[in-house]
């Protein structure tokens, strides 16, 4: 990015709100000297950008000034269309009429010159999601909740079977072509499929709610897990321990925080990665994989028996 686009995006990034030094040097990977000079540079142009000093303090576009639409370099929309094309992708998706009329925005956005070679990278560079069948019809209106601090009950069938659960929706994600939801429900964080809800509808806060602890306060039980490097390879691909792992070693250990309740997801989890991942502790932990892998070994030897008669 050469200094102009820079100085470019500095105004439109200020144009859509108001923000400090520090996060429009981590935006545009500069320094905070090299934003401050930018801005002042800026300024010395005539366009009006107002500083605010201390607490909640940065920088804003004068309200009085705004810039057209600029036209997309092929980079640009490159990164869009990727974008909204692995939306696509997906068996369900926020607002399809509306990704539509997105699309179809953006062309006018896109100089000519650059519309083959975009084409030619859209079969080519691709966002790959994997095909899913089941489908989300309340992603829509768990979007319109979210984060907005509300609660709400779900009629939700899970793999006990259906039942009613009042959260606090906080998040909602996608993984490997499913949607997820994260939410609290008083005492504990919970995540479901969001293909798996069923209804939702408006309800009042719980008269008792406790505060959330964070996913690795210190409270709750360390998780040790020796790895090999096969094992730190499988764990990579977890969108959320992969960052902890560095699969050049033959050995390590894998050490982290989490809620009793998890338990039985890593149980499977680390289950699944067989003797290249071994947990040291906690001996709770440690049952519930010796458990499930005893169920296992019966469940073969059962079908072993009933084959051989």
């Amino acid at each position: 990015m050469t200094r102009v686009e820079r100085m470019m995006a500095v105004v439109l990034l200020l144009q859509e709100r108001g923000r400090g030094c520090e996060e429009l040097a981590r935006l545009l990977e500069v320094s905070r000297r090299t934003v401050i000079r930018d801005i002042q540079a800026i300024c010395e142009m005539g366009i009006p950008i107002l500083s605010r000093e201390g607490a909640g303090g940065g920088y804003s576009l004068s309200p009085q000034y705004g810039i057209r639409p600029l036209e997309l370099s092929w980079k640009e929309a490159l990164l869009l269309v990727m974008a909204l094309d692995g939306l696509s992708k997906l068996s369900d998706a926020p607002y399809s009429a509306e990704r539509a009329s997105l699309s179809a925005k953006l062309i006018p956005l896109i100089p000519g010159k650059h519309l083959a070679r975009l084409d030619d990278l859209r079969e080519s560079v691709v966002v790959e999601v994997p095909d899913r069948e089941q489908r989300a019809p309340m992603l829509d209106a768990l979007v319109e909740v979210v984060g907005t601090g509300n609660w709400i009950c779900l009629e939700y069938d899970g793999t006990e079977g259906k039942s009613s659960r009042h959260i606090r929706l906080d998040r909602i994600y996608t993984d490997r072509g499913f949607w997820y939801l994260n939410g609290y429900d008083g005492q504990v964080s919970r995540t479901m499929r969001v293909d798996r809800v069923l209804s939702i509808s408006s309800v009042e806060p719980p008269e008792e709610v406790h505060p959330e602890v964070p996913y690795d306060d210190p409270s709750h039980p360390l998780v040790r897990v020796v790895l090999t490097k096969r094992g730190a390879r499988v764990v990579q691909r977890d969108p959320h321990m992969g960052g902890n792992v560095d699969v050049g070693l033959e050995f390590q250990e894998l050490a982290f925080r989490c809620p009793y309740s998890e338990f039985e997801w890593y149980a499977g989890f680390f289950g699944s990665i067989g003797k290249d991942a071994i947990v040291l502790e906690p001996e709770e932990l440690r049952r519930k994989m010796l458990s499930r892998s005893l169920e296992q070994v019966r469940l073969y030897e059962k079908s072993s028996d009933s084959s051989e008669r």
